[in-house]
């Protein structure tokens, strides 16, 4: 009787086991999923309109000319112009409520550090006075250089104050910075 008692609690504790070891598993990958930028960074600029409906694997909204591809999960996506060709010529990171994108950013930011800020200064030299990455929410093809897209980043509070910085390249050179409040 104490065998069969033993051997039946190594079973249940043997499949708990398992279960945990497959649900850490699982958990990994919906992690990534879930991320609120997750269909923003599956799209790049270039891409055929094919390759990013296959990639995020939803039916888009249309607005106007762009195509909005929402994640259902985490109510975040990414808005998309497509040239005549049908390839990705610009992204916006999407939110149906735009304080959920500037959300994204964590930063601790002033205005008066925008003196500090000038054209053709460097990422890293802008992340160092601003104190943290930036959050990337546009990128578009720039017609005068396609190599160098412009990028739009931003470094928000949470009173919803901060920097749009809007970049030549990624993690480029800054072209123009406004602050917000």
């Amino acid at each position: 009787m104490l065998k069969r008692w033993n051997l039946l609690v190594f079973s249940v504790l043997l499949i708990l086991g398992m279960l945990l070891m497959l649900g850490g598993c699982s958990g990994t990958k919906n992690e990534t999923a879930n991320n609120p930028d997750y269909f923003y960074s599956q799209v790049q600029l270039g891409m055929a309109k094919s390759q990013v409906e296959s990639a995020l694997g939803v039916t888009p909204e249309q607005i106007d000319d762009t195509f909005v591809y929402t994640d259902e999960q985490t109510g975040f996506g990414v808005q998309i112009s497509y040239d005549v060709s049908d390839l990705v010529v610009s992204k916006i990171l999407y939110h149906e409520n735009d304080s959920e994108v500037m959300g994204l950013s964590d930063a601790s930011v002033t205005e008066d550090q925008m003196a500090s800020i000038t054209e053709g200064m460097p990422y890293e030299e802008v992340k160092g006075i601003l104190g943290s990455e930036g959050t990337e929410m546009i990128q578009m093809t720039n017609p005068v250089d396609p190599n160098n897209p412009i990028v739009m980043m931003i470094w928000f509070n949470d009173e919803q104050t901060g920097y749009y910085i809007t970049f030549l390249g990624h993690q480029g050179t800054v072209k123009s910075v406004k602050f917000w409040k």
